[in-house]
């Protein structure tokens, strides 16, 4: 979703990362990026909606959310520090929780999404602990 995060991590994902990218910026091709379009796959506004649009996208039945806290743990944006100046540190974090609301109503029926986050502040998906899904 953020053309400036490939921007300062390309190096480091072409050095690591060996799947399938996919982004809905049109990039060039030395990002090496599969382009999706809104009638395949929706952002709904954040980059973990975007992850649980793109899973749905590629047939999944069901998803597991981890570190979905939808809020500032601990005081802080990411579970790895804020980014650097040129990046966003969850700017609009406060309307993530009625696009995720969104998403849900849009899934309901669909996929089956569980918030299995150890902290969070999104509602709008049921809440388990993830020993109990994954037994």
């Amino acid at each position: 979703m953020d053309r400036a995060l490939w921007d300062v991590h390309l190096q480091e994902v072409n050095n690591t990362f060996r799947g399938v990218r996919y982004s809905n910026n049109p990039l060039s091709q030395k990002y090496n990026v599969r382009k999706l379009n809104q009638s395949e796959f929706k952002t709904y506004g954040n980059s973990g909606a975007s992850c649980i649009s793109l899973a749905a996208a590629g047939g999944a039945k069901k998803v597991i959310l981890l570190g979905f806290d939808c809020q500032k743990t601990d005081n802080k944006t990411h579970w790895h520090g804020d980014h650097p100046p040129t990046l966003g540190n969850a700017g609009q974090i406060s309307r993530w929780h009625d696009n995720f609301a969104l998403q849900a109503k849009a899934l309901h029926g669909k996929v089956e999404v569980v918030n299995c986050s150890r902290q969070t502040a999104l509602k709008c998906y049921p809440r388990a602990e993830l020993e109990e899904i994954l037994i």
